[in-house]
């Protein structure tokens, strides 16, 4: 599942941890499907790196707008 990072700035913070922790989740499951040969591709693992990355940075960002007002 594709996250778009405008859809993701209206959330708060800790709804953005609890996405952070499902997404993490489901990279982890990804990669065990991959290695054990039951998922075909590896772009629903890429998929979950960028949306775990993309998550973190917008957590980052505001926490630091949060800190500066």
């Amino acid at each position: 599942m594709k996250i778009i990072a405008k859809d993701i700035r209206k959330k708060k913070i800790d709804e953005l941890v609890k996405l952070l922790d499902e997404t993490s989740v489901e990279h982890f499951k990804l990669k065990m499907q991959l290695t054990t040969g039951q998922l075909p591709t590896h772009n629903k693992v890429k998929e979950a790196r960028k949306n775990i990355a993309l998550i973190k940075t917008i957590i980052n960002e505001k926490r630091l707008n949060d800190g500066a007002n």
